[in-house]
């Protein structure tokens, strides 16, 4: 009577759904440290973890402290064996008011039109006076562009200028303008795509201030991969308007294009609260002056199409290749484990798992990857490793063949590919033992019987789904029945030749899974066609969101589309990511594993993550 059989199905799903997701979501507080001096600096983080919408964070009381820093904004997307974890930090640096022990409350944040509260926190501020160390200020604590940090505190051997005297006839705004600048610089203005540029932002002053970063260059377009500050108070000696100046390093990053084309730095924007002393009288005058740098243009080249290797998947910069085995002999039911590790400098979180031709009798699992880098070096410099375990189904001497990985060298413009050697192994007969299969790393749960369901979460939930469908249907019968009685009695008891009508309700809105015939041929069994079922209707999907015909929907035309509509660049890089894959599994032979079912998971992340409103 008030919906139908299967709107009422699919609202309870839909219900399902929510719930699981929402008890992902996580919000927790952290400050560091839990002690310290009167004069110390506490830095507060609270974290949302895995929440797709935060619509608010209400931070706790603070009347005990002094906010100097903050707030700031850190997000950070963790990815390990197609499981991602999302993070969203707000940043503040404390200065406390009192000594003794401090208590601050929960905050408060609405994630999905749901309200969380945070752990409390206890701080123990003592009464012992610190130094007050270079690296203990608001500067290094925050790490992030709506830091404070104050230059009137400079250190003993810092150069000190008297130009902050204003003497008679000088003008605040002259001053400034000799005395102090914010520049942008890059160490090259031309780049292939995934070549790093080195954007730096430097104050140049001989002026005392507290200043404050207030606006951010968001760096649309590019991975963006920021510098570790071993002492931020460190300052350099550079020419401004030819006379020597202290310069401070605001902000530096690693930037990574991930399109062709020219891109724009923008600028930014620092707030500076300045002291000054007229001459004639010693009268102190305070001046605030913000200083904005100048943006800058990166021509960035597309990767050439002539000879681009076939297994080329978009890593830039020169690197070499390595494959061993755990061991070289095992019996058939013990589990093999081939590392593969790719070593060198360049774009290196960007560097996706190796192709493998395994043979017949082989077969392979989850992969696991590793990152071993070094964000301080341009380009990125360590190495990644890659942990594929594999059984065989039968004893004999068996190749793991050669693994080769494809890069284009942006030195001399050229892609090279680099070969490990075929390995060589014995599996002898099977000795009764159970398989020895290494799963994916799991946090340890106390109840057995969680860690069972995230282990075999398909069947749980095909299961609970069965579950469900059957109440739905116990519970649909059962008022469809009171509901009759109902109207039968309504009916009944109505005067006169009156006719009783039926209430008319709104109906609800049709939601369409943009990926129903994949998800119809994944849970058909053997669907051969999968890849090119999926490569269809995510076309159709991306087509229609940011207005691009079908056939237009390539890896190169992707970016630049999203990237005008304003979506975030980690999820610019994982929809790039999954549709290159999907093009390269059209060309290799169908093989029905898990992978399926990741990359279903991972299109219909993307889809969730990019129709989320506003």
């Amino acid at each position: 009577m008030v919906f139908s059989f299967t709107k009422k199905i699919y609202c309870c799903f839909i219900v399902f759904a929510s719930l699981i997701a929402n008890a992902q979501t996580k919000f927790t507080a952290r400050a560091t440290p839990t002690q310290a001096g009167r004069d110390e600096y506490i830095t507060l983080k609270l974290t949302v973890t895995d929440g797709n919408n935060i619509q608010k964070i209400q931070p706790p009381s603070l009347e005990d402290f002094a906010v100097v820093g903050g707030p700031s904004t850190e997000t950070e997307m963790n990815s390990v064996n197609g499981t991602t974890d999302q993070y969203q930090t707000l940043i503040y640096v404390l200065l406390p008011k009192k000594r003794g022990t401090i208590t601050i409350g929960p905050a408060t944040a609405v994630v999905d039109g749901k309200t969380f509260h945070s752990n409390p926190l206890t701080v123990t501020v003592t009464d012992k006076k610190s130094a007050r160390p270079q690296n203990n200020n608001p500067m290094s604590l925050l790490q992030m562009p709506t830091s404070f940090f104050d230059l009137s505190d400079m250190p003993a051997h810092e150069e000190q200028y008297n130009d902050y005297i204003l003497r008679r006839g000088e003008s605040i705004p002259d001053k400034v303008n000799k005395n102090m600048q914010l520049r942008l610089q890059a160490d090259k203005t031309s780049c292939y795509v995934g070549e790093p540029v080195l954007a730096t932002y430097k104050l140049y002053t001989r002026l005392q201030s507290e200043s404050s970063l207030s606006k951010n260059p968001s760096f649309n377009g590019f991975s963006v991969v920021d510098m570790t500050q071993n002492d931020p108070d460190t300052h350099t000696k550079e020419s401004l308007n030819g006379r020597p100046c202290n310069v401070y390093i605001i902000r530096k990053a690693q930037l990574y294009p991930l399109q062709a084309g020219p891109i724009t730095l923008e600028t930014a924007t620092l707030d500076n609260k300045l002291q000054f002393l007229r001459a004639e009288n010693n009268s102190p005058v305070t001046q605030n002056v913000s200083l904005s740098s100048k943006p800058l243009t990166i021509n960035v080249k597309p990767l050439p199409d002539a000879g681009k290797p076939a297994n080329f998947k978009g890593a830039v910069g020169n690197f070499t290749i390595e494959s061993s085995l755990g061991k070289k002999d095992f019996s058939a039911d013990e589990a093999g484990k081939l590392i593969i590790t790719i070593a060198g400098k360049g774009n290196m979180q960007l560097l996706t798992n190796p192709e493998i031709s395994w043979p017949e009798h082989l077969e392979a699992f989850d992969i696991k990857s590793t990152d071993n880098t070094d964000k301080t070096t341009v380009p990125l410099s360590g190495n990644k490793t890659f942990e594929v375990p594999f059984t065989a189904d039968r004893p004999g001497d068996y190749t793991v063949p050669p693994v080769s990985f494809s890069f284009f060298d942006p030195v001399s413009a050229t892609y090279k590919t680099i070969t490990a050697p075929a390995i060589p192994f014995h599996v002898s007969p099977r000795t009764g033992k159970k398989t020895d299969i290494p799963q994916p790393e799991k946090k340890k749960e106390p109840d057995s019987l969680m860690n069972n369901f995230f282990e075999r979460r398909w069947l749980i939930i095909v299961f609970l789904a069965g579950i469900i469908i059957t109440g739905v249907i116990f519970w649909m019968s059962r008022q469809s029945k009171q509901e009759k009685e109902e109207e039968k009695r309504i009916i009944e008891s109505v005067p006169g030749p009156e006719i009783f009508q039926e209430p008319v309700y709104p109906a609800l809105p049709t939601v369409t899974n943009p990926l129903a015939k994949t998800e119809d041929c994944l849970s058909g069994g053997d669907c051969r066609e999968f890849y090119s079922v999926l490569n269809g209707e995510m076309r159709q999907f991306l087509a229609k969101k940011f207005e691009l015909e079908p056939d237009r929907v390539t890896v190169k035309t992707l970016a630049p589309a999203m990237d005008r509509a304003g979506v975030d660049n980690d999820i610019i890089l994982r929809t790039q990511n999954l549709m290159q894959e999907i093009e390269w599994q059209l060309y290799t032979p169908f093989g029905h594993d898990e992978k399926l079912h990741r990359m279903y998971a991972d299109a219909q992340t993307i889809i969730g993550s990019l129709n989320v409103p506003g």
